[in-house]
This record gives structure tokens, C-alpha cells and sequence, in this order.
């Protein structure tokens, strides 16, 4: 009987010092701390973003002064960033690389041509003995003389950017192929203006990429606050 007695002892002692099932009030206070540390990462994440963007906007509003603004009201919904020594007025008559940032933060590069009909559909920028090859879309047609235009997408339009940039220091040949062939050198005035620009696109994207985080961290700080005040 006394053995009987102890074993049920124990079998108590046992079942009491189970699993512990949290109340209902301490499941409260454990999603409201990490509501509180939820709320805090964010509020930290906005204060980084905002440091970095405050501190690359000055950087693009002073390149951007070197830069002229173009938009075609009654043909284009967006305009565009491009330098002078780009720009075709007045230069319908000179072969070189064209390269601009729309305000859709969208790069291009065109490839300008003046003479004999070549039909160039591909473009070729070599240095050192490294070579990139650009295929693009051809529009040709005739205004005083016989004009091509290739027009390379964003993402190889970036790439040459990046291509002159690296080989800035050294003689850059770009080669036009299509029926024909045709080849210059690009002089460092272009070389200049095309590193610009790629300064600009890197700039602009950087400051679209941080708004947006700061937006998207700021609306998940605002949750939690609102949570936290029910």
C-alpha cells in the first residue's frame, strides 16, 4: 500500500514538471517583444538608407549640372539626361557613340554614323587586345547625307559604358559592321563624356534603389508601430 501510495507521488511530481503551455497573456507579451524588436530593425534600417541616400543626392545634383535635360513634350512620356558633347545638333556629320539617361533611369547608347550606306547592325569597341561585340536595332534614312542610327538595349548599352570606363587610359576602336565595315577611334573628349554618363546612370539607379528601400522599410516600421499602440 505505501509503495502504491509513492509510485503516485511521483507520477504527480512528473506530470506537473511537463512541458510548460503558455497562457494566453504570456503569448501576448512574447509577440508583442517581437513585434517591439521587429519595429526597431526597421526603424534602423531607414536611418542607414536615409544616411546613404542624403549622402549620394548631393553627389548626382552637382554631375547633373553638367548635364543638359531633354523631353519632347508631344512625342515622348519620359525625357533625358545626356552631356553636350553628345548631343546631335549641330553635329549631324560626325560618326562617334551617343549615350544618355532617360528619367525612367533607362541607359542608351546609339551608335551615329554619316556616310556611304553601311547598314551597321552590330558594333564592335576593342582595347588591348579585349573586344566586346553590340548587336542592336538599325534605323537609317537620309537627311543631307545618309545617317545611321544603332540603338544597343540597356543592358549592353550599360556594358560599353562600362567597357570604355575600364579601358579609359587606352586607345579604344570601335568598329561599325554591317554590308560594310567602318572603324574610328574614339577621341577622349567622347571617352570623357561616355564615362560621365555612366557615373550618372550609376548614380541615379543607386538613389531610385534607396528610396525604394527606405519606402518599403518605412511602411513596415509604421505596422508595427500601429500594432504596438493597440
Amino acid at each position: 500500500m505505501q509503495k502504491t501510495i509513492i509510485f503516485g507521488v511521483l507520477l504527480c511530481v512528473f506530470a506537473s514538471c511537463g512541458p510548460h503551455k503558455p497562457t494566453v497573456a504570456e503569448q501576448r507579451a512574447e509577440k508583442r517583444q517581437q513585434d517591439s524588436l521587429s519595429m526597431l530593425q526597421y526603424e534602423q534600417s531607414m536611418v542607414y538608407t536615409d544616411s546613404v541616400l542624403q549622402a549620394t543626392l548631393p553627389q548626382a545634383d552637382e554631375l547633373l549640372k553638367k548635364f543638359k535635360y531633354v523631353k519632347n513634350e508631344k512625342y515622348a512620356d519620359n525625357g533625358y539626361y545626356i552631356l553636350p558633347q553628345l548631343q546631335t545638333a549641330g553635329l549631324g556629320q560626325r560618326i562617334f557613340l551617343q549615350a544618355y539617361v532617360t528619367d525612367a533611369f533607362k541607359t542608351v547608347v546609339r551608335s551615329m554614323y554619316y556616310g556611304s550606306r553601311i547598314k551597321h547592325n552590330c558594333l564592335i569597341v576593342s582595347a588591348d587586345s579585349v573586344a566586346n561585340t553590340f548587336y542592336g536595332n538599325l534605323h537609317a534614312f537620309d537627311e543631307d547625307g545618309q545617317h545611321e542610327i544603332l540603338t544597343l538595349n540597356d543592358e549592353d548599352a550599360v556594358e560599353l559604358l562600362k567597357f570604355v570606363r575600364g579601358f579609359a587610359e587606352s586607345k579604344i576602336k570601335v568598329t561599325l559592321r554591317g554590308d560594310k565595315s567602318y572603324a574610328y577611334v574614339l577621341n577622349d573628349k567622347d571617352k570623357a563624356a561616355l564615362v560621365e554618363t555612366l557615373r550618372l546612370q550609376t548614380l541615379m539607379t543607386d538613389i531610385h534603389t534607396l528610396e525604394a528601400q527606405y519606402k518599403q522599410a518605412s511602411l513596415q516600421y509604421e505596422k508595427y508601430v500601429r500594432r504596438l499602440n493597440k
